[in-house]
């Protein structure tokens, strides 16, 4: 795992991840270790975000920021420069919101994913979207890993 991760910006963030272009949610990495990655976005504030839906982006738009984070930390964890492979959500679990809406938010959101196993080309984690210090979302995601991590 590289050592300054901090140093990564967004375009260096999406190169790592299959999701490209506005579809990236993950604008900055705060710290990470080999279970777990913390990173922050304000994409939830963009008006072009392609997460939204009639102008509104729910909560559950996080489910697929946390997925990001979790392919984020996978793909730092098997090589610096490599990309992450692609992956497939296969459960979403326990998922508790305790907002409706992310694009009213103000500031950034900062997403913490825990690697709770990872064996072959399965992983799961927990993860918790944060606002000003306040969890707005928790859950636990599982993923296939389609063409290996």
């Amino acid at each position: 795992m590289p050592t300054d991760l901090t140093s990564l910006d967004g375009p260096a963030i999406c190169k790592r991840l299959p999701h490209h272009g506005d579809v990236c949610q993950i604008e900055r990495i705060v710290s990470a270790d080999e279970t777990r990655l913390i990173a922050e976005t304000r994409a939830h504030q963009r008006d072009d975000n392609p997460l939204c839906v009639g102008g509104q982006l729910g909560a559950f738009a996080g489910v697929e920021m946390a997925g990001q984070a979790m392919a984020l930390h996978l793909a730092l964890q098997s090589n610096d420069n490599a990309p992450a492979g692609e992956g497939m959500i296969t459960r979403a679990k326990s998922l508790n919101p305790r907002v409706e809406r992310l694009d009213e938010l103000v500031g950034p959101l900062q997403i913490t994913v825990t690697c709770e196993a990872h064996a072959g080309e399965m992983a799961r984690y927990g993860f918790t979207l944060a606002h000003e210090g306040a969890v707005i979302l928790e859950g636990g995601l599982s993923v296939w890993l389609t063409n290996g991590i």
